[in-house]
């Protein structure tokens, strides 16, 4: 049903409705992702927008062993526009979603993308989000907006592709200006690192090592292959160099292999991780190894924090979710879907609701107050982070999500020292 009002609606919380989630791309020729009218309120339209509503895509795993993870990344981008859709919707206009199935491949990303780039205005999530490195020459080319699912620093060079963030490597260098604050970790200590070889290993271990300069550390390199959950060699092999931090750049399944195995061997370490740790891992077998060794940076606030806008998330997903916990993909699938509406709400102004004005309008927006969701954002400067800030949380088996909050969003000197020589002006 469409919106009966034709303003511009505020920035609160909205919902999607999912639409054709097919595996594969429709065939034959695809509509100009650029073609321009003019819609009946004078507003300047382009694909995926109509006189009664603005389509958005989400590309995400929807089947195989994380389709449960994509499926909430998509629910999380639902639970945002359900409510902007019942607040008038945007631009006078129901935002619809079409979301399609990657299969966590990037050719089928490619595929996907190439199948609904004629037909969506924006994409709300792509997940994984370093898949918009793929579509770099089609993001140049069509102009459309993805709203990425990664902190990957090269995605810096897709100005097309925003990170709802600091970068890993940001991040890393936080973390570890906390441990030094706290006087876990000295001048001319040994840090460790257990990463994987690309992705977000390639990006927490320049962090670390940016870091380690500045702090005057010395660090132990240690490569894990990203389908390998057991760090039980880097972990000895960190032990036996003396670290007193390891700092991981993996996904969580090794995070909780390496606090397991520092716990059996009564190696009295601090284990740094950016927070890809669930409910379940927090309080499963591995609790106590994990309570007591690890410290988590974030982006996003922790689903325990009193933020209006933390519990409203929470309270929207307890009212349809059957008891299920929530998890990391909803918050990020509805803070993403928030950020978005910030742009599309500013193209409106504008009077153009094409892909390009859409995706320059963040640009123009200045910094945007995510109401405690997650640190705040500022898109101004193409190419540059948009924050460099970072939440320290703790794992807290009794908290909603799994973890609390143990610092409010800061930027480190450390961490501006390193943005200024990788070249991040914020």
């Amino acid at each position: 049903m469409r919106p009966t009002a034709k303003t511009v609606a505020p920035v609160l919380t909205l919902g999607l409705l999912i639409a054709g989630c097919s595996a594969k791309a429709e065939p034959g020729p695809q509509p100009s992702a650029t073609a321009e009218v003019h819609g009946g309120d004078g507003v300047t339209t382009g694909p995926g927008v109509t006189d009664d509503t603005i389509t958005l895509g989400a590309l995400v795993p929807l089947s195989g062993p994380i389709g449960g993870l994509g499926q909430d990344a998509v629910a999380g981008v639902k639970l945002y526009f359900d409510e902007v859709n019942a607040a008038a919707g945007v631009c006078g206009r129901e935002v619809v979603i079409e979301a399609r199935d990657n299969k966590w491949d990037q050719q089928e990303t490619l595929t996907q993308y190439t199948g609904l780039a004629g037909k969506v205005a924006a994409f709300a999530n792509l997940s994984p989000g370093d898949h918009a490195l793929t579509l770099k020459d089609r993001l140049d080319n069509d102009g459309l907006a993805v709203m990425a699912g990664s902190y990957d620093p090269l995605l810096l060079d897709v100005h097309q592709a925003f990170m709802p963030g600091s970068p890993y490597d940001v991040e890393a260098v936080n973390g570890i200006a906390y441990l030094i604050e706290q006087g876990v970790v000295a001048k001319g200590d040994t840090i460790g690192v257990i990463a994987y070889p690309v992705g977000i290993g390639a990006a927490v271990t320049k962090g670390v090592d940016g870091a380690a300069e500045h702090f005057g550390l010395t660090v132990e390199h240690t490569k894990i292959d990203s389908t390998a959950p057991d760090a039980t060699a880097q972990v000895n092999a960190l032990k036996q160099a003396g670290a007193k931090v390891i700092v991981m750049g993996t996904a969580g399944a090794a995070v909780v292999s390496a606090a397991s195995v520092a716990a059996a061997s009564d190696y009295r370490v601090t284990i740094l991780a950016t927070n890809l740790l669930s409910q379940g891992d927090v309080q499963g077998a591995a609790k106590d190894a994990i309570l007591n060794h690890v410290v988590l940076v974030s982006n996003s606030a922790p689903f325990s924090s009193r933020a209006p806008a933390v519990r409203n998330l929470l309270a929207a997903w307890q009212d349809q979710a059957d008891g299920r916990p929530i998890s990391t993909p909803v918050g990020a699938g509805y803070l993403l879907a928030k950020v978005l509406t910030v742009a599309l709400q500013q193209a409106c102004l504008d009077g153009d609701l094409t892909p390009h004005a859409i995706t320059a309008a963040l640009s123009t927006v200045g910094k945007i107050d995510t109401e405690g969701l997650s640190v705040d954002l500022d898109y101004s400067t193409p190419g540059q982070p948009p924050s460099l800030e970072t939440f320290v949380l703790r794992p807290d088996a009794d908290a909603d999500g799994g973890v609390v909050a143990v610092t409010e969003p800061f930027a480190s000197d450390a961490a501006r020292a390193y943005a200024s020589a990788r070249g991040y002006t914020k």
